[in-house]
């Protein structure tokens, strides 16, 4: 990889929510520069006219590529049916690749562009957001540290509200090969902080169902899942979209040998109960806020540490980054679950 530095020039393809919070992230990095932003829509049909009006905005991919404009790497913020064609034109041009979560859709899909990424002398990041999360930052150091000892049980729950002012007529949301599925678009992140802190899962069983989205979404709204962990702990998960009117909370709790652990809140950013042989509860640093999404709302807003690592990594620097094997690792669980319906 050639030599970079600052700063990082970044080129956001995909304009919408998440797109937009790339951009303003990225603008707001010191060591960043947003050069240019693409989208298929019409560039008042995404942006406020007055922002980033000195940034070139393309319509396609194929325009941002042959324009001659120069950038270090590529944010893919598009539907996620379309995160590895689109990261696939990226790589292609040897340029690096921020991936959006869910990293891809199948496995098959990041195969391909870890080929590419290596034929082109290029890195893949992902987004996984929420591992920057204070409450889970201890978790994963609590857990590692085997203090808790023998884990016997991990329970999930995700209850958030995704209704008609998400699943809206002209949003990709809800469609089988844009979207993907309830755990794709909603719970990934959550599922990465599972598979983070307890290392592979084994699914045993999942059931499935469709309480209150008929006509909205072509999948299901609610899941159980019965799985082991790498460890040998037993696990379930439970989630739904079907909560009224607002999200309810994301929870996980741990039994083990010497302790017992609960973190909920709606964004799983809350140490509800810590009970560890020979440790306090420890006093943990404020979550940040919820993205705030109109008639709804999504993850902690953890963006700015993402590009702050990327652009430390891509200058040569220490870094946490999570990559390309990081998101797989949530799309296998994901396909392992789904091959049960």
């Amino acid at each position: 990889m050639k030599e970079l530095t600052s700063p990082i020039r970044f080129a956001v393809i995909g304009c919408g929510h998440i797109g937009r919070r790339h951009s303003e992230k990225i603008t707001a990095d010191s060591r960043a520069e947003l050069v240019a932003q693409c989208d298929v829509k019409a560039r008042g049909q995404v942006l406020a006219e007055e922002a980033y009006a000195s940034v070139p905005y393309f319509r396609s991919v194929d325009e941002l590529i042959t324009s001659g404009i120069e950038f270090d790497i590529a944010c893919v913020c598009v539907p996620n049916g379309l995160h590895a064609e689109i990261a696939e034109v990226v790589l292609r041009s040897r340029h690096h690749v921020l991936i959006e979560k869910p990293i891809v859709l199948n496995l098959e899909d990041g195969e391909r562009l870890r080929l590419l990424a290596k034929q082109n002398d290029c890195r893949i990041y992902g987004v996984l957001q929420n591992r920057y999360t204070p409450v889970f930052r201890w978790l994963k150091e609590t857990v590692t540290s085997g203090v808790l000892g023998q884990i016997y049980n991990v329970q999930m729950q995700c209850l958030w509200n995704r209704d008609e002012r998400y699943y809206t007529p002209d949003s990709w949301h809800g469609d089988a090969e844009l979207d993907g599925g309830t755990l794709y678009t909603q719970y990934s992140h959550f599922l990465d902080l599972l598979t983070w802190t307890m290392g592979r899962i084994e699914v045993e069983s999942a059931h499935f169902a469709n309480h209150s989205h008929e006509g909205l979404i072509a999948f299901e709204d609610t899941g159980t899942v019965l799985f082991r962990t790498e460890g040998g702990a037993r696990g379930t998960l439970f989630y739904s979209t079907a909560v009224y009117d607002r999200n309810l909370e994301v929870s996980m709790t741990i039994l083990a040998e010497h302790g017992t652990i609960k973190i909920s809140g709606p964004y799983l950013n809350r140490l509800e109960h810590c009970a560890i042989r020979g440790i306090e509860t420890p006093q943990l640093e404020k979550s940040a806020a919820g993205n705030q999404y109109g008639g709804y709302s999504g993850s902690a807003q953890n963006h700015h540490h993402v590009i702050a690592n990327v652009v430390a990594d891509l200058l040569g620097e220490p870094a946490e980054i999570t990559t390309l094997d990081d998101g797989l690792a949530v799309v296998h669980l994901i396909q392992n679950i789904y091959e049960h319906k």
